[in-house]
């Protein structure tokens, strides 16, 4: 694993930015390489950033989300294995070598547009965590949700559960850099490392993203039938529950289906990476609703 590390001449945390667990979302390597080399001035900084811009480069040559060796997702195997698969290796890897030095993580990951910059705050058992997570994410300054459901074996799960604060902030686009995204992105570290007093001054708004309100509740939604897709709403419409946001048409232009919002709140991504011909089971739409929503 490539790593860069900032020392700043004054004491203070120690801050780990990873990306590209996912082979193809390399918005976060934009991120970081920016940060790193253009836009921190270390003399100026309290503590230090380690950063790793690719942490599986097995899926980065793939260009695949998936480790190909043993075609497992790396951001479900956490904390892996030291004698376990590739990836389970590689988690472990990151774990042992580099989060045991870390006070706090943001992990970058990217989602496909049409989306918007958004950042996910796992629940967290400790309240403490918990409290700093979130001060973090309202630092970064994007729309900010919680999972609805667990998922097992993510790195941000993880770190919630062995105390280290994190962030996971979805850019826009795989496979490209978008400006900006990555604006928005290093806005928002920096935002982050004056929350966290590793910088001086105040957080400023993020360009280019919906703005941090409060925690939000994060739903999706998948396709019940196969078909060509059509979007009534656009990222960043409110929608009402049962209101239809999408009909599916089949290959004779006939409307089958008409795909209805599961909650009342946001529509933050339709993750479907540039692609209106979808199948049974595939997931169309990210939502953002009010914590009430959770089921």
């Amino acid at each position: 694993m490539p790593l860069i590390v900032g020392e700043g001449h004054q004491p203070g945390p120690t801050l780990l930015l990873t990306a590209l667990i996912h082979g193809i979302e390399i918005g976060g390597y934009d991120v970081i390489n920016r940060l790193m080399h253009e836009e921190l001035d270390f003399r100026k900084v309290r503590g230090r950033v380690l950063a790793i811009p690719v942490v599986n480069p097995f899926a980065l040559g793939a260009s695949s989300r998936f480790t190909p060796q043993d075609s497992a997702d790396l951001n479900r195997v956490f904390p892996g294995s030291a004698v376990g698969t590739l990836s389970q290796r590689v988690a472990h890897t990151l774990v042992d070598v580099f989060v045991k030095e870390a006070d706090y993580v943001i992990d970058f990951h990217s989602c496909n547009p049409p989306s918007c910059v958004f950042t996910i705050v796992d629940d967290a058992a400790n309240a403490n965590v918990q409290h700093v997570s979130l001060g973090m994410a309202k630092a970064f300054g994007a729309i900010t949700v919680t999972p609805a459901g667990h998922t097992p074996g993510t790195f941000s799960g993880y770190l919630s559960e062995i105390g280290k604060p994190v962030i996971t902030p979805e850019l826009v686009f795989s496979r490209r850099f978008d400006p900006d995204s990555s604006e928005a992105g290093v806005v928002g570290v920096k935002n982050v490392m004056k929350y966290l007093c590793m910088l001086d001054g105040e957080p400023v708004p993020l360009p280019n993203a919906i703005p941090f309100g409060e925690r939000l509740l994060y739903t999706s939604c998948f396709a019940n039938t196969g078909g060509f897709i059509y979007f009534r709403k656009y990222v960043g419409d409110s929608v009402e529950k049962g209101e239809v946001f999408a009909t599916v048409h089949n290959v004779f232009g006939e409307k089958i289906d008409e795909m209805v919002s599961p909650v009342s709140g946001l529509i933050i991504a339709y993750p479907m990476a540039g692609n209106q011909a979808v199948t049974t089971g595939d997931k169309v739409a990210y939502f953002a609703s009010a914590q009430v929503e959770r089921r």
